[in-house]
């Protein structure tokens, strides 16, 4: 008779871990001053399972339906990054994104992302919105 399945070692703090780094950065986006808040665009509901386009991190993917999604390999799951969140104790409002998805060129962090337009747009954790970002000075 098999025991029960757990996780390999060191991967319950994985999400933790990257969970509490990404948090750290978004309060100090809060710090951030002089952006303008931007509602989000129209909302994008999955239809089901999406094509990823971007990995955010350990365990994070942006999906073609403009998703947001966080594997929990704890819990063998996957859940949308508001979900996690809330699983942490946490309310957001992370989705949808407050552009389309077919507008972001780049995104390593589930938080930060750069459009095909060259605007820059940050999750302020604190205030709970989405914020366009000026562009970095000229050296």
């Amino acid at each position: 008779m098999r025991s029960a399945k757990r996780p390999r070692r060191g991967h319950s703090v994985i999400f933790p871990g990257a969970l509490a780094a990404g948090l750290v950065l978004l309060c100090l986006s809060g710090l951030v001053g002089g952006t303008p808040s931007v509602p989000p665009a129209a909302a994008q509901t999955p239809d089901g399972p999406g094509k990823i386009l971007f990995t955010t991190g350990p365990g994070g993917v942006l999906t073609a339906d403009g998703m947001l999604w966080v594997y929990r390999p704890d819990q063998e799951t996957w859940l949308s990054i508001d979900q996690a969140f809330k699983n942490e104790g946490k309310e957001t409002k992370i989705l949808p994104l407050p552009v389309p998805v077919e507008k972001i060129q780049d995104m390593s962090t589930w938080g930060f992302f750069l459009t095909t337009e060259g605007e820059l747009w940050i999750y302020d954790l604190a205030a709970d919105t989405w914020k366009a970002l000026p562009p970095p000075p000229a050296s």
